[in-house]
């Protein structure tokens, strides 16, 4: 139960945490993947990132959990928070419900949390299973993951966070599709520079850390196909937006194209050393893909697949709202 302090009766949130943390594990699976720390640039490019996918999705988020959120007492997970933008976000706009952030690298998590309604821990999505009971969350937020970890392993994956989830509760899975569309001669030679990154071996020195490469030019199983999978989930809906990557495409193509921009100079030094390709012939490409984005009208495709874990067989959640003429809009959950 929250008090209006918003604080948790009894104790303090870190207490209240407490309660829903795993008290017994199993031995976790050895992780032997070369993992890169993040880095200021890495943190700056995920808000770039963030920032653009607030505009594009008009929002945070699509679940229809808005309602149950504002009510409180409800428990979100954010699986590879980062720096915590979105969850700190969310934590704000709902301060009586409850956010945990969970990302590999510790040293990324912010230090200090932005209010009291956020927990921040470092877990690794190899090791399963996850720290945390059964029946735990009312909602999971995943963004830019798909890519994070081999293929075959998200299976296992989706299966613990199911087990967590509460009977009725909603996942949320955000990626980009496949493709950059109408990308001109200049971005594709950057691409096919990053695939090429992309390529080496796990265990190289130079290995570029996946989750910053944008998905659109990696392939992986999507989202869908995998939550269509799984027995326990229903009602999933797919929601897509065009995000415009250029000048041409204001606020949300200012920042895709920044994005991408950020994405090029984090690398270019690894491909000069190696001399993939010469540095002014980088630099000239850099310039002309600039322009080039808003000659062609390039653009990026996200979605965002929702869906619910069976089993709530509680009372209906009606809400009702009066609006400006009077006139009453009810909600049932």
């Amino acid at each position: 139960m929250v008090n209006s302090s918003n604080e948790v009766n009894g104790g303090t949130f870190a207490n209240f945490l407490k309660l829903k943390w795993r008290t017994s594990l199993k031995d976790p699976k050895l992780n032997t993947r070369h993992r890169i720390p993040n880095t200021v640039d890495d943190i700056e490019r995920d808000w770039v990132r963030h920032s653009a996918l607030k505009l594009a999705f008009e929002g945070d988020f699509k679940a229809p959990i808005q309602r149950l959120l504002q009510a409180g007492g409800s428990e979100v997970l954010d699986i590879g928070c980062g720096a915590g933008f979105w969850t700190s976000d969310m934590a704000s706009r709902f301060p009586i419900s409850y956010f945990t952030g969970v990302d590999i690298d510790k040293n990324v998590l912010p230090n200090s949390p932005s209010s009291r309604n956020i927990f921040y821990q470092r877990i690794d999505l190899i090791e399963l299973p996850l720290p945390f009971e059964d029946d735990t969350f009312d909602y999971i937020f995943i963004r830019s993951m798909i890519d994070t970890l081999p293929d075959k392993m998200w299976d296992d994956v989706l299966k613990e966070l199911v087990r967590i989830m509460k009977k009725g509760a909603y996942i949320e899975c955000v990626e980009a599709y496949d493709n950059l569309f109408d990308a001109g001669p200049s971005m594709n030679t950057l691409t096919q520079l990053i695939q090429t990154t992309l390529q080496q071996p796990p265990e190289s020195p130079t290995a570029y850390t996946t989750n910053h490469i944008p998905s659109s030019i990696k392939h992986n199983n999507p989202w869908p196909n995998r939550i269509a999978n799984l027995s326990q989930l229903m009602g999933m809906q797919i929601y897509h937006t065009h995000t415009p990557v250029g000048l041409y495409g204001g606020a949300i193509g200012s920042l895709l194209l920044e994005y991408w921009e950020r994405i090029v100079k984090s690398l270019q030094r690894e491909w000069i050393t190696q001399k993939l390709i010469a540095e002014d012939e980088l630099d000239r490409t850099l310039e002309a893909m600039k322009d080039e984005v808003n000659e062609y009208n390039t653009y990026m495709s996200w979605y965002s697949v929702v869906a619910q874990k069976r089993g709530y067989i509680g009372p209906v959640i009606q809400f009702d709202d009066v609006d400006d003429f009077d006139v009453v809009h009810t909600t049932i959950f």
